[in-house]
This record gives structure tokens, C-alpha cells and sequence, in this order.
């Protein structure tokens, strides 16, 4: 059986969207905390209901570019790489694990990757 051949240009893309999204989640996490520790008078339930508006369409886009970038390197499970992006501390792992593999890729192809993943030119 032949070695499914990844699609680089689309590859590149949305590797780089996944690492910014997930970036993002870090970033609206650790913010979160911060708030509430700066402004302690809120709400815990206002705080966790703006979070949890932050946290939905950073899901949804986790999800999106997790299951392109999978599809980009040409898994058949790419629905499974999806699905593990919802899974609280899975996510960590299966982004290692993508980014991993992505990576070696793109440097197969010649396309530097840094902290923010590929560089797209």
C-alpha cells in the first residue's frame, strides 16, 4: 500500500491557524485567571460565562484546522485528530503530536517552521 501524499500548500495553512488558535486558548485561559485575580469583586459567574463565550469559537476553529491539518498529511482518521481537540489535556498531547509530524513535513518541503509554525510566503 502507497504512503497517502500530503498536501503542502494547504498543510502549511492550516497548521499555522491551528498553532495561532491554540495559542489563543492559552492566552484566553491564562487571562481569565489574571482577571480574576486583578478584579476579585466580579462575579465568578460573569467571569465563567465570558470565558465560556471565548471558549466556543476557539473550539469550533481547534476542531476545523486540527481536522484539515490531519487531512493535509494525508491521516484517514483526520475526524478522530478533531474529536481529540475537544478533550481537555488530549488536546495538548494530539497538538504535540500533529505538530510533530507537520513540522517534519514541512521541512521535508522545505518550508521553515518557527515558534508560530510555518512561515508561508
Amino acid at each position: 500500500m502507497s504512503e497517502p501524499v500530503p498536501d503542502i500548500p494547504s498543510l502549511a495553512v492550516n497548521y499555522r491557524n491551528l498553532i495561532l488558535w491554540f495559542g489563543m486558548q492559552l492566552v484566553l485561559g491564562s487571562g481569565s485567571l489574571v482577571f480574576r485575580v486583578l478584579v476579585p469583586n466580579v462575579s465568578p459567574q460573569v467571569v465563567s460565562t465570558i470565558g465560556t463565550l471565548g471558549y466556543v469559537p476557539i473550539a469550533i476553529a481547534l476542531v476545523i484546522y486540527a481536522y484539515r491539518t490531519a487531512r493535509s498529511l494525508g491521516s484517514t482518521a483526520a475526524a478522530v485528530w478533531a474529536i481529540a481537540m475537544l478533550v481537555p489535556c488530549l488536546n495538548l498531547i494530539t497538538l504535540l503530536i500533529l505538530s510533530a509530524n507537520a513540522t517534519r513535513v514541512c521541512r521535508q518541503h522545505g518550508i521553515p517552521v518557527g515558534f508560530f509554525g510555518p512561515r508561508i510566503s
